[in-house]
């Protein structure tokens, strides 16, 4: 997809699993069973699709990643309670588009839990974590950064330091604190409720293009009571959503679901009965 000068595609970070119900919060399995089967376990299949973006801007070519999916850092044992995909993933997934870690200039991350951020680090031969991506600037929210740095308990297990106290210490994690435009057609969005410091990737230009992140992490999420059990402000994340639908809704803007594996991206309508659907969009 071409859109704002900038030639946008999908990459995938590697499918993992998490628990259907914790998906889907308060919708009965009966429902979201069918959209998404749970294993023996209850879990379903996720993806973790990234946004790669190569374009001009200020007479430089850019190259920017938004999200890194969980990364290959973790113990076997935590890949195995998450049925992680295979090591090395977004790097062969990268490689197919053509770019080199070293290629990537610009990491956008739209929070720093380990799904989202566990890419953004990897492992040198000695075993440390160092930024993954050598030559590239990272921004996240900083309020964010702040809510990772003191994680509520309930969120504890999925801020992994990690995943950014390397960014901090190699000088090269900047961040931003509400909407603004990083590079001309490419701006940010805060969209919270799921934490405190989501933020969407906004491309515009010709178009619309918007990275949701885990404001709609699948297809099927795009009801705005289909909250998941991880939304900590579930009254705030149905508010942004509702505004996000209201302005997309009828467009041409498309929507990319970062945890659907069938339905990267779409537009959005609505049907006979005011139940949005969504259309799907080849990345």
């Amino acid at each position: 997809m071409f859109l704002g000068g900038w030639d946008i595609r999908v990459v995938s970070g590697g499918t993992f699993r998490l628990d259907g119900g914790a998906m889907f919060g308060t919708v009965p399995k009966v429902l979201w069973d069918r959209l998404c089967p749970a294993d023996a376990e209850n879990r379903i299949l996720l993806a973790t699709n990234c946004l790669l973006l190569r374009g001009e801007a200020g007479g430089l070519r850019r190259t920017v990643l938004v999200d890194t999916g969980n990364g290959d850092k973790e113990s076997d044992a935590f890949m195995e309670r998450f049925q992680m995909e295979a090591r090395g993933t977004l790097a062969r997934s990268l490689a197919r588009e053509g770019v080199a870690p070293g290629d990537v200039d610009l990491v956008v991350l739209t929070h720093l839990h380990f799904d989202h951020a566990g890419g953004a680090t990897a492992l040198d031969a000695e075993g440390r974590a160092v930024p993954a991506f050598p030559n590239a600037r990272y921004v996240v929210q900083q309020r964010d950064l702040d809510n990772a740095r003191q994680a509520p308990l309930r969120e504890r297990a999925s801020y992994l330091p990690k995943n950014w106290e390397p960014l901090e210490a190699a000088g090269v994690l900047d961040t931003v604190q509400g909407p603004c435009e990083l590079l001309p057609g490419l701006s940010l969005r805060p969209v919270p409720g799921h934490t405190p410091g989501l933020q969407a990737v906004v491309v515009e230009g010709g178009g619309r293009l918007v990275f949701s992140a885990d404001l709609f992490p699948t297809s099927h999420h795009i009801q705005p009571a289909w909250v998941m059990g991880y939304d900590l402000d579930v009254v705030g994340c149905v508010e942004q959503r509702v505004k996000l639908l209201d302005e997309v809704t009828g467009t041409d803007a498309v929507l990319v679901f970062e945890h659907d594996p069938g339905v990267q991206a779409g537009m959005v309508r609505k049907d006979g009965k005011g139940r949005y659907f969504v259309i799907p969009v080849a990345m």
